[in-house]
C-alpha cells in the first residue's frame, strides 16, 4: 500500500475546490488539537467529590506553618534588626 507522502497530499489538497480544501483543513486541525492536548471528559458530580477529597487530603497531610504571618513578620523583623545592628549570630526568644 502506497502512503502519499506530504508534497503529494498538498498537491491533491490544492487541486479541490476552496469549500472542500476549508472542510479538509477544519478536519485536520481539529484531529491533530485533539492529539495535541485531548479535551478532557466532563467528570460526574461523584468524581468530582472524590478528586476535592483528594486535594483536601494532600493539603492536609502537608506541613503547617510553624509560626502565624504576624509571628513570622515579627521574627523576620528581629533577624533583619539583628544584622543590621551586627548582631546576626544572636537569637531571639522567638522560635525560628
Amino acid at each position: 500500500m502506497h502512503v502519499a507522502t506530504y508534497d503529494e497530499a498538498l498537491a491533491v489538497a490544492r487541486r479541490l475546490p476552496l469549500a472542500e480544501r476549508l472542510r479538509l483543513a477544519s478536519a485536520l486541525t481539529g484531529e491533530a488539537a485533539g492529539e495535541v492536548s485531548p479535551v478532557p471528559h466532563r467528570m460526574t458530580p461523584d468524581e468530582a467529590r472524590a478528586a476535592l477529597a483528594d486535594i483536601r487530603a494532600a493539603f492536609a497531610a502537608q506541613p503547617g506553618p510553624r509560626l502565624s504571618l504576624g509571628e513570622q513578620i515579627e521574627a523576620d523583623r528581629h533577624a533583619r534588626d539583628r544584622v543590621l545592628s551586627g548582631r546576626d549570630g544572636e537569637r531571639d526568644d522567638v522560635d525560628a
